[in-house]
């Protein structure tokens, strides 16, 4: 019997422990545990503990006042038993709020967990007050000003950004037109200030969207209106058209960047005044130190003389494009030679015209302490502006600003070294890269464009033409008996070899000395091709003479040279050239 009892006694227990193990099965399954004398949840172990709170007011914050949910306890991921407790926590704004914390069953200090997906308030204030923003184009940098949050259902996130919580804000802030305007913006939520990010706007993104240059702090222009953008090597731009505060001539055109803040450079008037007043005054080859002579602002000024004075001048005279006739309400004419870079020469030729002509009452130009801008005053230039000479950029700025601001007045004639093919064995390639480093490659594109716009003769019909070198077996064969009226029979290769051509002392055609295809002409083929066309004389360049001008005449019709470059080729500063000319052709 005890042997069957001892045999009984271990089944009798495993039928116990299994029937234990499956009444706790059940127990789990219908969400209730034992409650057990030491598993009962009886007092807040919570108070005190710090958590890192979200939201605007959060932070790092301590728990108070917990209260535990006594006696019910619940299973937790891994199968304890977890107690409930809820607590307050004070903000940062000392506001009061109600949390619930979990933590296990247990005696002692139990570590307490922040129960997750509660409500913690995450968007309660405006934090993007001030913050800047910088936009691209003519937008520039913005200040957020008098932001509220967008409140939504019980201070929730308005949406989500990769996981995290957004708050948005309605903010307003000053346009390009400096006027007030709305826009959102969104943030991250919680305590510390985060960038604030632009939603959708219409503020200026453009490279040009709004006139600038007649703002406070540009005082020299006034209704000023934008034109458009223009691109100067790789470098956006854009361009106005204002009114000179200073003056009181017509509209000029202004080029600033592209951006928030507005540097406005004036154009034709600003290199008159500049070029003529204090180019000389700059030595030691610090020729950068004239504030004009950037690449940026030598480009942007290049073109504009192009399309607004040269274009249209050239697009006008269709068929005329090789001569211009100069108007019979010109009663007075200045010559001027080849100038060769010497731009104390062109100022001192200036000053002396001036002066033969102070009381005739001409008009001045506007902001020119040299030249005249009358219907009555004709200044012509031979041409050979470029090469050889220190000043070449500079000179010829100078006298396509005077022809920006007085189209009519001057006739500018193009020379053989206004010509790309010759600007690195004579100077000006050399000369534009020791000025221009980062940019003499597109200004001398602009100036090689520019120059081609150039007419080659000018005519006072009845009395002389004006060219840079001579007239030619082609030139004569082309245009005898026209008139004077050279536009229509003189094509671009006729014009060219005129460029080089020369007189000598007798008669008939001979080969010159300057190449193949170019001849020396006689002063009996002058009389008879200016007598076809009942003219008296021509004017022309190109060749040195000491005493600035000398003439030939015969029969009553003259050939007259005239050179104007008192310091051709380094005749009286021997041994100072230009350091690009060290080596020079």
């Amino acid at each position: 019997m005890m042997a069957m009892v001892l045999f009984l006694l271990p089944c009798l227990l495993s039928t116990v422990y299994a029937m234990r193990e499956n009444r706790h099965d059940l127990e789990r399954r219908e969400g209730r545990i034992g409650l057990g004398l030491f598993t009962k949840c009886r007092s807040a172990k919570c108070n005190d503990q710090t958590f890192e709170f979200p939201g605007d007011l959060g932070g790092t914050l301590a728990i108070k006042d917990c209260q535990v949910k006594k006696n019910q306890p619940f299973e937790g991921s891994d199968h304890h038993r977890m107690c409930e407790e809820t607590c307050t926590v004070s903000l940062t704004n000392n506001e009061s709020m109600t949390v619930k914390v979990w933590r296990k069953s247990g005696h002692g200090l139990q570590e307490c967990e922040l129960q997750k997906g509660g409500h913690y308030d995450l968007c309660r204030l405006a934090k993007c007050n001030d913050q800047t923003f910088e936009l691209s184009g003519d937008g520039g940098t913005f200040a957020f000003k008098d932001c509220q949050l967008n409140q939504s259902k019980e201070n929730q996130p308005i949406e989500r950004l990769n996981g995290e919580a957004m708050c948005v804000e309605t903010c307003t802030v000053l346009d390009s037109n400096e006027k007030s305007q709305t826009v959102q913006v969104r943030r991250q939520s919680g305590r510390r200030v985060k960038t604030c990010q632009l939603m959708g706007h219409d503020l200026c993104e453009d490279t040009c969207c709004v006139s600038k240059c007649g703002r406070s702090g540009q005082s020299k222009f006034q209704d000023c209106e934008l034109k458009g953008p223009v691109t100067i090597g790789i470098r956006d731009f854009c361009v106005e058209k204002c009114k000179a505060a200073s003056s009181g001539s017509g509209s000029v055109d202004v080029l600033r960047p592209s951006g928030g803040q507005a540097f406005c450079e004036p154009q034709a008037m600003d290199f008159v005044e500049q070029l003529e007043k204090d180019a000389l005054s700059i030595s030691d080859g610090q020729y950068g130190q004239l504030p004009l002579m950037k690449a940026v602002k030598v480009i942007f000024f290049l073109r504009k003389v192009k399309e607004d004075v040269l274009g249209p001048e050239f697009q006008a005279a269709e068929g005329h494009r090789t001569s211009r006739e100069i108007s019979t309400e010109v009663k007075h004419v200045a010559i001027i030679g080849d100038l060769h870079g010497q731009l104390f020469n062109l100022i001192a030729h200036l000053i002396r015209i001036k002066e033969t002509y102070k009381d005739k009452g001409f008009i001045p130009l506007d902001g020119s302490s040299l030249l005249f801008c009358d219907p009555r005053m004709q200044y012509i230039f031979l041409g050979d502006y470029l090469d050889r000479g220190e000043r070449g950029i500079e000179l010829l700025l100078l006298l396509l600003a005077y022809k920006a601001r007085c189209p009519k007045g001057l006739i500018l004639l193009r020379g053989n070294h206004e010509d790309p093919d010759v600007w690195d064995d004579y100077g000006f390639g050399g000369e534009l890269q020791h000025k221009f480093p980062y940019g003499h490659l597109f200004i001398r594109q602009e100036v090689s464009t520019l120059v081609s716009l150039l007419p080659y003769v000018a005519v006072v019909p009845g009395n002389f033409m004006a060219m840079h070198g001579g007239i030619t077996p082609a030139f004569v064969k082309a245009c005898t008996g026209k008139a004077g009226r050279f536009g229509k029979c003189l094509d671009r290769y006729i014009a060219d070899m005129s460029a080089w051509a020369d007189p000598h002392k007798g008669n008939g055609w001979i080969p010159s000395h300057r190449g193949e295809y170019i001849y020396e002409f006689g002063m009996d083929e002058a009389k008879a091709f200016l007598q076809s066309n009942g003219l008296k004389g021509i004017f022309r360049g190109h060749e040195q003479v000491e005493t600035g001008h000398t003439s030939m005449v015969y029969d009553g019709y003259y050939v007259t040279t005239v050179f104007s470059a008192a310091d051709y080729v380094d005749t009286f500063c021997r041994g100072q050239e230009p350091p690009w000319m060290f080596g020079a052709a």
